[in-house]
């Protein structure tokens, strides 16, 4: 097992205006570089109409070095809360660049779920957004820190605590399924019959379990004297449908009223004396 994971290094503009191809050539040597698309398109842009001579200059020094670096460009984004400006207020170019470096950095962080990302920036504010996240592989540091990394091996702080981080997240992964289900409840043993507070709590299930198995055993019995009956006015129809004067001999003697059909009872004369 690795015992650090791999290292992607993304760089926003201040960091690489404000160093020099030396100094690019040593960040390389912690890990992976990587640029957003965003910021070398403003390097491009500032290769001839920077506002200061100086910058212009480095931005074509970066220019020709970018092509042999080894470095790679990203588009990669994602969004979250603390990434989020209010709705309706307005940001200046520098805020809406720095926002886009720190989305891109999360995104990266999102993608390479087994690397930690290290955004490069003199931002305090951009760095202090990514220490909201909470995101066990992402974490920000000045360009001193990444140089003084570079050049002796000495880990920041930051890195050190994230590079764990990074490593427990990757060894224990949990999916999102296995972390919305609940836990089983354990099976309850078998024991003598519970008294005090703990029974009397138990008590109103157990009544409600007798009076679900009344209400059963009532809307059986129910069923079964409905079918009997059933059975029997079937078996009347079949009876006098097949010995009509049979039957209707013995409805007679029932004294219930005579059925559609039947000639009613006729009382019997009185006997003269």
């Amino acid at each position: 097992m690795a015992t650090t994971p791999p290292v992607l290094i993304v760089l926003d503009l201040s960091t690489l205006m404000g160093s020099s191809t030396r100094e690019w050539q040593d960040f390389s040597r912690v890990g992976s570089c990587c640029l957003p698309q965003v910021v070398y398109e403003e390097i491009e842009f500032l290769s001839s109409r920077a506002p200061e001579p100086d910058l212009e200059k480095t931005a074509r020094e970066f220019l020709r070095f970018f092509p042999n670096s080894g470095w790679q460009l990203t588009n990669a984004n994602a969004s979250h809360p603390a990434l989020t400006p209010p709705p309706g207020q307005a940001l200046s170019k520098q805020a809406r660049l720095s926002l886009a470096v720190a989305q891109c950095a999360y995104g990266l962080s999102s993608e390479h779920a087994g690397e930690l990302v290290v955004l490069v920036s003199t931002v305090q504010q951009l760095l202090q957004r990514l220490s909201a996240l909470q995101s066990p592989n992402l974490c920000g540091i000045a360009p001193a820190a990444l140089l003084q990394w570079a050049r002796t091996g000495q880990k920041p702080p930051a890195v050190t605590q994230q590079m764990g981080a990074t490593l427990k997240a990757a060894s224990t992964p949990v999916s999102a399924a296995t972390a919305s289900k609940p836990a089983s409840p354990p099976k309850a043993a078998t024991s003598a019959p519970m008294s005090g507070p703990a029974s009397a709590a138990r008590s109103p299930a157990s009544s409600s379990r007798r009076n679900s198995g009344g209400m059963r055993a009532l809307s059986g019995s129910i069923g079964s004297v409905l079918a009997l009956v059933g059975l029997a006015i079937a078996g009347g129809f079949a009876w006098r449908a097949i010995q009509p004067a049979s039957f209707d001999n013995f409805w007679q003697q029932l004294g219930l009223p005579a059925l559609p059909g039947q000639q009613p009872a006729q009382k019997p004369k009185p006997v003269k004396k």
